[in-house]
């Protein structure tokens, strides 16, 4: 009887680790978490802060961004501060950084060509979640290999960016 026990509590541990590893995973109630070893000086952060702020504009995100990310739900809008640039190579890139209300960080996006990908990260710009689509339709959440893999070259270009500035 015992041993029947014990598998039982075992199967019952395990489900629950299951549910919250899909939970983790999949949005179901909880936001992705994702530890980035990379992120920006505190001189860097600094002055994309002061160009935000003495260049940036207002606006609202839309709110399937929003959702996607689990920054809102059922529709809510957010606005912002937001400062744009475009990548000075000519390659028609446009990087976008978003100052979120209430210290939920960042929302840092990339559009090129068609495609866009959009970064949320926290106030050390320490990335949390991402989505990824191509312009008119609808994104989706990225896969965490590859929102690592983009958010790398996105940090690289901020970086550089307030280097130079």
């Amino acid at each position: 009887m015992r041993h029947g026990q014990m598998r039982l509590g075992s199967t019952v541990i395990i489900a629950a680790l299951a549910y919250l590893f899909l939970g983790v995973f999949t949005h179901s109630g909880m936001r992705l978490t994702w530890a980035t070893e990379q992120s920006l000086s505190d001189a860097q952060l600094k002055k994309i802060n002061a160009l935000i702020a003495d260049q940036g504009r207002y606006v609202a995100i839309s709110q399937v961004i929003t959702d996607i990310l689990g920054l809102t739900s059922n529709d809510q809008t957010i606005s912002c501060h937001a400062f744009a640039a475009v990548d000075p190579r000519g390659d028609n890139e446009i990087h976008q950084v978003y100052l979120l209300p209430d210290a939920k960080g960042y929302l840092v996006s990339h559009f090129f060509k068609d495609k866009i990908d959009v970064y949320w990260t926290d106030k050390n710009f320490g990335l949390i979640a991402a989505l990824t689509g191509v312009r008119g339709e609808r994104p989706a959440p990225a896969s965490f290999a590859d929102a690592q893999y983009g958010f790398g070259f996105e940090l690289t270009w901020w970086a550089n960016f307030a280097d130079t500035r």
